[in-house]
């Protein structure tokens, strides 16, 4: 993408991307792997450069997908390590992913049966790994009777498929007693298997905030999403080892001067209690920018100032710059680094808005919003 062409783009500077993962390894356990998990384009950030700018790093085993077509975009690419594809595969996409090499989370009766018939089809060995249901009841097996069918299924399809491992998920990473629970229902299921002649040589289930959070339930690796890219929002708990690596930055296109008592936007809009000066931003809610910023006046940065959002249309929004020395084309931060020393966290900007992350930030900006990325040594 031309940014120049772009009324706005988020940089994103993987050499900090790559520092987040070294950060994230000094704190596992010798031998434990890290799964980057790069679904919804990588939280935004662009699914085929993050994957290879990761690819070459030694404690990286696997990338984890949500869907089959972004494991086939990453296939495209170039991208040879293993793929996991966390979500159930629908029938008609298996014989594709088998061909490409894909795995796939076995999750649902029924699974095994179909991927050994795509594998016979296909002329190739299927890999899986079996999801196993602890408590987010999403997809997965849950621990009982569920589990003996399944070895049946797989001992039926023979050879054709590969079980390479088995993960789940906690269902609230901040709830220390169900994690616990959830994480000793998991290895009872796999101690299951076992007995039921189902090795497992691979097991994961410590997302993100899980591997902030606990110790002792690694496993043999850990899948980070949002990790990745930013710190943890809840400040008790902030490792203070990962630095936010997107910057969000737009212009603005016109300065108007607004008398008090005029209102802006839309209805009834906002009445000016007293004079303002008002730049309207070549952003709105189409790109990402999202509509309740306007509700609480979020912060963002102009010429190493702090401005007010006022209001947030489709294409367009406006910020309250009294008192800022702007004109038309002088960039508008909206989270990370100004280039100027100023920032704001994208967490913290999500978190007066509701309890998300910041990365549900990065992944509502649209392909219109240009992805520009830099290798540049953190400063």
């Amino acid at each position: 993408m031309n940014k120049s062409m772009n009324n706005s783009y988020i940089e994103v500077n993987l050499n900090t991307l790559r520092e987040n993962v070294r950060a994230i390894g000094r704190t596992l356990p010798v031998g434990v792997h890290i799964i980057p998990v790069l679904k919804d384009n990588a939280y935004g950030l662009g699914l085929v450069p993050v994957a290879a700018a990761l690819e070459p790093m030694e404690q990286i085993c696997a990338f984890a997908v949500s869907h089959v077509s972004e494991g086939m975009e990453l296939r495209a690419a170039g991208i040879r390590k293993s793929i996991l594809v966390m979500s159930c595969a629908l029938p008609f996409q298996l014989e594709t992913a088998v061909d490409a090499e894909l795995t796939l989370a076995c999750a649902r009766p029924g699974f095994a049966s179909e991927l050994a018939a795509a594998a016979r089809a296909a002329g190739k060995t299927a890999h899986i790994h079996i999801k196993i249901d602890a408590g987010l009841h999403r997809i997965g097996f849950e621990t009982g009777d569920e589990l003996m069918a399944l070895a049946s299924e797989l001992s039926e399809a023979g050879g054709q498929i590969s079980v390479d491992g088995a993960f789940s998920h906690f269902s609230d990473a901040g709830d220390t007693e169900r994690v616990e629970q959830e994480y000793a229902d998991f290895m009872s299921a796999l101690r299951r298997l076992e007995r039921f002649g189902v090795h497992v040589p691979f097991r994961h289930i410590a997302c993100s905030a899980a591997s902030e959070l606990y110790t002792g339930m690694e496993l043999d690796a850990v899948r980070v999403g949002r990790r990745l890219y930013m710190d943890n929002p809840e400040k008790e708990h902030q490792t203070g080892i990962i630095r936010e690596l997107a910057s969000w930055r737009t212009y603005i296109t016109a300065v108007y001067k607004r008398r008090a008592g005029e209102r802006v936007g839309y209805g009834k809009g906002i009445s000016l209690d007293s004079d303002r000066d008002i730049a309207t931003v070549g952003i709105g809610y189409g790109d990402g920018l999202d509509e309740r910023f306007a509700g609480i006046k979020a912060p963002v940065l102009v010429n190493g100032r702090q401005a007010r959002i006022l209001a947030v249309f489709m294409d367009q929004c406006l910020v309250d710059v009294t008192g800022i020395d702007c004109a038309p084309g002088d960039e508008l931060t909206v989270f990370g680094y100004d280039g100027r020393g100023g920032f704001i966290s994208s967490q913290d900007q999500a978190m007066l808005i509701s309890a998300a992350e910041g990365c549900g930030l990065t992944s509502a900006l649209s392909g219109r919003v240009a992805r520009v990325y830099t290798d540049r040594p953190f400063e």
